[in-house]
């Protein structure tokens, strides 16, 4: 990778960084955001800037869940195998 390639993706860092953050805040907004597709590009851009462990940290637990509450409605009680075992049968 050349210099300036390095030196473009660290000055994009922040922003990147900062965008992921107002992300993982849009669960506690007054209306839940009806479009999935900025919470998904969210989830990829983490995992493409900082790694596949970036999933497991808090910020980005945050985006995921807005996206199941966009798919289950915002009171969702959901027990995980249960719905594994439903979803299984419908394949």
């Amino acid at each position: 990778m050349e210099t300036m390639e390095i030196l473009k993706k660290a000055n994009e860092l922040p922003k990147i960084k900062n965008e992921l953050n107002e992300l993982s805040k849009a669960m506690f907004n007054e209306s839940l955001p009806c479009n999935p597709i900025p919470f998904l590009n969210g989830l990829i851009t983490g995992v493409k800037t900082f790694g596949t462990n970036w999933i497991t940290l808090p910020e980005a637990k945050k985006i995921l869940f807005t996206i199941l509450l966009q798919s289950y409605g915002q009171c969702f009680i959901l027990e995980s195998w249960n719905e594994y075992q439903r979803l299984s049968k419908l394949s």
